[in-house]
């Protein structure tokens, strides 16, 4: 049994003629009467009550006629399916994110995602950037946005998409949080609110090696896991951090002052990766869509 059996029953049960059925399929009467019958023999039923004007449905016939409309319609429905999995209009995709990328356009971007691909479901997760390469290699995630950069290794293929300079966060009752810019070096008494730096990559690496160029080593006040710990701690006068500078725009206003730093700057960029073997049409959409970010989000830092 084949579909084509299947569509030339259901429309000459729908036409119950010969002719009219013949001439919606495009073809001649002689084959439409032979393939009915080919389907006859492989179910060993009787469809068709044939002495009948006009032509009428066997109970069997009856019973074939509503599973086989179902059928093709569950078969057309798989095809349009899959054809749209396969032009990534539809599936699943997983997300892996560092919080700060949530100040960096990955809203703008997702939301962008959402509009040009309604239909594929979109699977979100916050994580630190070390877990993102994990978290790729187990295919847990299909894409990760992690600052700073993943550590490259053999399957895993990233770029930048965006790199904006960080920024100091004080305490609003610190002695420098009226000032327009400040050296880095002026921070080498304060302690610092900092993530935890192993395992790598870890922003904190980026910090102390800016510390460690500005003539000191910074001094740990407390680790946390998320951006929004380390803003809340930092308001209560915990210490100091560097933050980037979407996100310092993004929370005025929380006790926390944000004040440029002078050259040289301290900058990390925002990287995209996933699977280099990835070549699905959802993963490939985002990253096209991911190299148009200054464009989805403009005023956000310089891209790199």
């Amino acid at each position: 049994m084949e579909l084509r059996h299947l569509r030339y029953f259901v429309a000459l049960g729908e036409e119950l003629n010969f002719t009219r059925a013949a001439e919606r399929l495009h073809i001649a009467q002689p084959p439409l009467s032979q393939q009915i019958r080919q389907l006859e023999d492989e179910l060993g039923v009787t469809l068709l009550q044939r002495n009948s004007r006009p032509v009428r449905l066997t109970e069997a016939g009856e019973l074939l006629l509503a599973r086989a409309r179902s059928l093709l319609a569950n078969f057309e429905d798989a095809v349009a399916d899959t054809r749209r999995v396969g032009r990534g209009q539809a599936g699943r995709l997983a997300i892996g994110f560092v919080g700060s990328a949530m100040f960096a356009g990955l809203p703008d971007l997702i939301g962008s995602y959402r509009d040009a691909c309604p239909d594929v479901e979109l699977l979100l997760d916050e994580m630190l950037a070390a877990e993102i390469a994990e978290a790729l290699r187990r295919r847990r995630i299909d894409v990760g946005f992690a600052r700073p950069a993943l550590v490259p290794e053999a399957g895993l293929a990233q770029r930048p998409i965006l790199e904006e300079p960080y920024v100091a966060a004080l305490p609003r009752a610190h002695p420098l949080a009226e000032r327009d810019d400040i050296a880095l070096a002026e921070l080498s008494d304060d302690a610092f609110v900092l993530y935890p730096a192993r395992p790598e990559p870890s922003v904190t690496g980026l910090i102390v090696a800016a510390c460690q160029a500005a003539g000191f080593t910074p001094r740990l006040a407390q680790e946390v896991l998320h951006l929004q710990t380390a803003i809340g701690l930092i308001a209560a006068g915990v210490g100091v951090s560097l933050v980037p500078e979407a996100a310092a725009r993004a929370q005025t206003g929380r006790g926390v002052a944000y004040v440029r730093l002078a050259a040289p700057a301290v900058t990390a960029p925002l990287t995209i990766a996933w699977r280099d073997e990835d070549v699905s049409p959802a993963v490939q959409r985002l990253l096209d869509l991911a190299t148009r970010l200054g464009e989805i989000a403009p005023g956000l830092a310089r891209r790199n």
